[in-house]
């Protein structure tokens, strides 16, 4: 091997430990505005942060503490990056791989989220936990899902209206892909409220449509707050909606 090309892979190889070994507190360089991150360790590659915040709506979002790996060879041929995020009862375990054309596909991922804080996002007062078992989920560069295949399960949900909160029960969502779309069958679990209906995804347009029935569904201060978006029934109140995402 001539000196030349000795020292061409020598420098190489010294970029490569360099790359490698590259602190993870460089990423805090490269945050987007109103992200804060504190206690960065580790590398780039295999790394963690003890506490994150993230703006929602004007305020602060907090994520805990989260851990991630990374594996560029992902990019050709399967995971890039790995997350483990906890705080309090919320917690997150995914594998994300972004594409090149903006586009990213969620695999393997397990979710456990207190409803609490959808308050902070939108209008809706509802409370419970949620919890998300997603075995593939596919966003295109528009932010539009295309593909979706897993279950999530809404806990102990409730309604929280003025004069106190209504319990309505535990329900699935069993989501699936077909050639026509994506669908999302909902079934009760258990609970004062019993529902009964489907939401479909087919490029940017959606509808839900649900039955709404059981003893939680004659409770006054729940039906005035579905007065807008529900209409009576035999045995209780349906629910259709539809528009684009």
């Amino acid at each position: 091997m001539s000196y030349r090309r000795a020292s061409a892979v020598a420098v190489a190889l010294v970029i490569v430990l360099l790359i490698a070994r590259a602190p993870a507190s460089l990423l805090g360089y490269a945050l987007p505005p109103g992200v804060k991150a504190t206690g960065l360790t580790g590398t780039v590659w295999n790394g963690g942060v003890a506490h994150v915040e993230i703006p929602l709506q004007s305020q602060p979002f907090a994520l805990g503490r989260i851990a991630w790996r990374l594996n560029p060879t992902g990019l050709l041929f399967g995971d890039v990056i790995r997350l483990q995020s906890d705080w309090g009862s919320q917690q997150v375990n995914a594998s994300v791989s972004p594409r090149f054309n903006g586009s990213f596909r969620l695999n393997d991922a397990q979710l456990r989220i207190d409803l609490g804080w959808l308050r902070q996002l939108l209008p809706l007062y509802v409370g419970g936990q949620l919890e998300a078992d997603i075995a593939s989920l596919r966003i295109n560069a528009d932010g539009m899902p295309t593909t979706a295949v897993g279950r999530l399960v809404w806990k102990n949900a409730t309604w929280r209206a003025i004069g106190g909160d209504v319990s309505l029960g535990s329900y699935a969502i069993d989501v699936t892909t077909s050639d026509t779309g994506i669908r999302a069958g909902i079934i009760t679990l258990k609970g004062a409220l019993e529902v009964d209906g489907s939401v479909t995804i087919a490029g940017d347009s959606y509808r839900v449509a649900a039955n709404l029935s059981g003893p939680a569904a004659r409770n006054e201060a729940f039906q005035q707050a579905i007065a807008l978006l529900a209409v009576p029934n035999g045995s209780g109140y349906r629910i259709e909606l539809s528009g684009t995402l």
